[in-house]
């Protein structure tokens, strides 16, 4: 969890009033939120509740109808006519702010055909406009830092579905953001996979690093988050700190949440040991 986060300046990320749709279907609705540098906010809920979609319009992967998202206190998306109508604002301003906020998916979106230091090197030298050596250097740093260094030349199709999510997060970091987005990093990964990853994220935690993560690793987002920010259909029901939310949430649609989660991860659980018990020895 960060420490001597300072609420006296200006949120890195703000998120106010924001609303989506899909067509005739509302995804997000009047959504609101901040983060401060260096804090971990972890946001949870069901699936399709928004989660997903309101980390993709925070960079701006995906347009919101309404509201306004604001990196750094500049508005991201869009920008004011002279007719004084909002209007999307030009590629160059957001691809400009969505620099500072990188992103790491559920799905690992690796170059097949590069090998792992390339995959980390290669954009910064094509967006950034580094010097291959400059892009390589801070790639092979990255890549030490997550645990990878011995990886560099490796292709990801040889490497497991966490290296390959480690691969991921070293990419964000090279680019040196100010915050990164993390959209159910663990969801695509076997179980016994899932803590290689996991433990990389509370590393950058403890760092300072400012992120914000959409997880259904309840036990996770408990340890490190700041705060947890809990959406149902399309809405925030709920926000607080770890110790608020997941042990005395206000909203009876938070505890019924949780609730249904703790049952079957406690179903898994006896079912994993019953299964344990009944195998062969060798």
């Amino acid at each position: 969890m960060a420490a001597g986060i300072s609420r006296d300046e200006p949120a890195l990320l703000r998120v106010a009033n924001v609303s989506k749709w899909f067509g005739a279907h509302q995804v997000l609705n009047s959504v609101s939120l901040s983060v401060q540098r260096s804090e971990v906010v972890c946001i949870i809920g069901p699936s399709g509740s928004g989660k997903s979609t309101l980390l993709r319009c925070m960079n701006f992967l995906e347009e919101y109808q309404s509201g306004e998202i604001f990196i750094r206190g500049k508005l991201i998306g869009y920008a004011n006519a002279r007719s004084g109508q909002r209007v999307r604002d030009s590629e160059r301003n957001i691809d400009a702010l969505r620099r500072d906020v990188a992103m790491v998916f559920q799905q690992f979106n690796l170059w097949p055909h590069m090998s792992v230091l390339d995959n980390v090197a290669q954009p910064l030298v094509l967006v950034y406009g580094k010097p291959k050596a400059e892009a390589h250097a801070r790639a092979r740093r990255v890549l030490e830092k997550v645990g990878l260094g011995d990886k560099i030349d490796e292709y990801p199709l040889r490497l497991s579905g966490g290296q390959q999510q480690r691969v991921g997060i070293a990419r964000a970091l090279a680019v040196e953001p100010a915050a990164i987005l993390f959209d159910e990093p663990t969801s695509s990964l076997d179980p016994e996979l899932v803590g290689e990853v996991l433990q990389v994220m509370k590393q950058l935690a403890g760092e300072g690093m400012t992120m914000v993560i959409v997880t259904h690793e309840m036990h996770f987002a408990a340890e490190v988050a700041d705060r947890v920010i809990f959406l149902d259909q399309s809405t925030k029901v709920e926000e607080g700190t770890p110790r608020e939310v997941f042990f005395n949430p206000k909203n009876e649609r938070t505890r019924r949440f949780l609730e249904t989660w703790a049952e079957r991860n406690s179903l898994f659980t006896r079912n994993h040991a019953e299964t344990a018990q009944r195998a062969p020895s060798v």
